[in-house]
Parts: C-alpha cells; sequence; structure tokens
C-alpha cells in the first residue's frame, strides 16, 4: 500500500495519569506500599511506553510521516492518512475504530502483562515485520462489520465496533422499553440489550449468553439481559440475529436510561419515548486482524497461534 502518512492514536497508562499528571497522593502511597492492587501498574506503564517509541521509531526509520496523539485528544473523524495505528489494547483500538471510514486501522497491544489485545495483531517485537508486510501489501486489511445508529432521526456519530448497551442508568433499575424487529412488537422489561457485532461476539454477548461468530461475519445479534417474563408470558426477541438488511427498533419507557457505545466512555440519553434504530452501517471497518482470531474462544485454548505471537 502506498504509506506515507499515518496517525498513531495512543493511550495514556493509568501510571501517566495517577501518579504523573494528577499526582494522586492515594495512588502513590500504595505503590510506595507495594500494594497488590497496583503491583502491575508500573510495568504496565513501561510496556507501553517501550511500545509505543518502537512504533515512532519504525515509522521514521521509514520515512513515514506520523502524528501521535492521545486518544483522550482525539475529537474529529480523519481523512488525510494512509493509516491509523493503535497503541494499547482493545478499548483504544475501539476508540480509534471511531474516527476512521475507509481508512485501514492496526492495533499495537502495547502492554501484554496487563491488556489481552483481542484485535491487536501487533506488538513491540513484531511491529516491523507487520509494517513491512502492510507496505508490501502482503497484509491485507478484513472488513469489520459495524453499526449505525439512529437516534429520533438523527444518525450518531459513532460507527459501533463492539456493541451498545441499551439499559437504565441506574444498574439496579428495571429496564423498560419496546422492542421491535420487522412484524414483531414486544413491551419488555429486563436489566438491558446488548446489540453487538460479530467483533463483539466474544465479550459482553458472550457473557450474557450469546453466541460467538466469525470476525468477519456478516450478520448482527442482540440479547436481551436477564428478562422479567411474568408468568403466562413468552417473550419472542431475546436472542437473535439480523442480516445486513434488517434494522431493529428500540423505544424508551424509561425516565433516565442510556445508550453505552463500545464501553462507558461515549453515552446518550435515552428517555421516554426516544426511538433508536439499529442497523448495519455501509462502512465497514478495513482492519488489520486475523480472520479467525473469534475461534479461539470456541476451544480451551487461550491463544490461538496463528493470530497471535
Amino acid at each position: 500500500m502506498r504509506l506515507k502518512k499515518a496517525l498513531v492514536l495512543h493511550k495514556k497508562s493509568i501510571y501517566q495519569i495517577q501518579a504523573e499528571e494528577f499526582k494522586d497522593e492515594r495512588f502513590l502511597q500504595l505503590l510506595k506500599e507495594g500494594h497488590e492492587s497496583v503491583r502491575k501498574v508500573k510495568l504496565a506503564h513501561e510496556e507501553h511506553i517501550a511500545a509505543l517509541d518502537t512504533v515512532k521509531d519504525e515509522l521514521a526509520r521509514r520515512n513515514i510521516e506520523f502524528q501521535s496523539v492521545a486518544r483522550i485528544e482525539m475529537s474529529t473523524s480523519v481523512d488525510d492518512i494512509d493509516m491509523m495505528i493503535s497503541v494499547g489494547g482493545d478499548g483504544t483500538f475501539l476508540d480509534a475504530s471511531h474516527f476512521v471510514d475507509d481508512i485501514p486501522l492496526l492495533g499495537v497491544n502495547s502492554s501484554k502483562s496487563s491488556s489481552f489485545g483481542h484485535f491487536c495483531i501487533g506488538s513491540k517485537d513484531n511491529f516491523a515485520e507487520l509494517l513491512d508486510k502492510v507496505i508490501s501489501d502482503e497484509l491485507q486489511p478484513e472488513k469489520i462489520l459495524r453499526l449505525d445508529l439512529n437516534l429520533n432521526g438523527t444518525l450518531l456519530k459513532q460507527k459501533v465496533l463492539n456493541e451498545i448497551l441499551i439499559a437504565h442508568t441506574h444498574p439496579a433499575a428495571t429496564s423498560r422499553y419496546l422492542l421491535s424487529i420487522d412484524a414483531v412488537k414486544e413491551e419488555q422489561r429486563s436489566s438491558g440489550i446488548w446489540i453487538g457485532t460479530p467483533a463483539g461476539s466474544t465479550g459482553s454477548l458472550r457473557s450474557a449468553g450469546g453466541e460467538i461468530q466469525p470476525i468477519i461475519d456478516n450478520e448482527f445479534q442482540y440479547i436481551v439481559r436477564e428478562p422479567c417474563v411474568r408468568p403466562g408470558e413468552a417473550d419472542k426477541l431475546l436472542h437473535g440475529f439480523l442480516r445486513r438488511d434488517q434494522a431493529m427498533e428500540v423505544v424508551s419507557q424509561m425516565r433516565t436510561g442510556a445508550i453505552f457505545v463500545d464501553g462507558q466512555h461515549i453515552e446518550y440519553p435515552f428517555p421516554m419515548g426516544d426511538k433508536l434504530i439499529v442497523s448495519a452501517s455501509k462502512n465497514d471497518l478495513n482492519a488489520y486482524v486475523c480472520p479467525t482470531v473469534n475461534d479461539m474462544f470456541l476451544t480451551k485454548q487461550l491463544v490461538d497461534a496463528d493470530c497471535k505471537s
């Protein structure tokens, strides 16, 4: 590929934020005591900095122009680069995916001691090799399904890569809503609904009882969390799959509901009467991922040798 300009989107480590920026006294005291709650924090920080330096050095060595930006400082989509590189873990990769349409994304797991890095085929040790394979076209990006969210007639700016959670803002409260798919409509009560992509099927969806899909699958999935089905009732829309040409509609019956997008950082209010339409996006994510990476969750193997180094 023509790789002349890249953007490196990186996280800030917990150590950077708590010790160096905020100089949090409680955190510093725990570090001094060697408390078990922070025992791995300094190691993770050192690994992260080393990986970030490696990414910068290898780009510079190949005369590739780049800008390095902390993910907390990123606010708008980019279209004037040839590739985005996320340096962190899966959370950083998810954040990075919200800022690109067609531009390919490569994830680098910067701290193997603290991050699983499901989406990240890169690391400090193999980044140089991966970069050369990208440049020579030996490595090609995969197309990963994302979701569009239309809230009250307005298309939200984030294209969902993992999943959304629709729920009451208080975790102990009942989530109430009307759920519609095709000609079926139900009034439901539960602790919320997960709606996710194939890429997100190994995370919260899996934990809630959903099915694992290949990361390059073309259907998206929903599952209702802890449905409150009364005696004599039989809700039909508790778990299922939708094709790319289908959509689902959720109307809030909650005074203080919310839509959580790809984790806890992006949240939209979802009060009574609001309507959300979820559908497959026409803009897939072009990502350098292993197409069989989700298979590891179908076995007892923790690592798939074809995907992880």
